[in-house]
């Protein structure tokens, strides 16, 4: 037998269930957000050692995204599939 929707809204417990659900919902975002400033640091990184370098010229620019492409694109992109993972898994999609 399947309950009416007037006795489920009307249940104390389901009532409780769904005060919870939306009051984090702020909790959520700021952990959705936390995780993706985490797995950002790589990028941040290179814009920051970028803009104190300062490289000049041609030659300067590659060699500087080189060796940063090497050296910590792989963190980046492993941090950036963990945290589409962890972004599913928070929000429960």
């Amino acid at each position: 037998m399947i309950p009416k929707m007037e006795n489920i809204k009307n249940h104390k417990i389901s009532k409780a269930l769904i005060d919870f659900s939306h009051s984090n919902t702020a909790a959520i975002i700021i952990v959705s957000f936390g995780v993706w400033l985490i797995a950002l640091i790589p990028t941040w990184i290179y814009l920051l050692s970028r803009l104190l370098i300062d490289p000049i010229g041609f030659w300067q620019e590659i060699t500087l995204f080189a060796i940063f492409a090497i050296i910590i694109g792989w963190l980046q992109a492993l941090l950036a599939i963990g945290a589409c993972i962890l972004t599913v898994v928070i929000i429960d999609i």
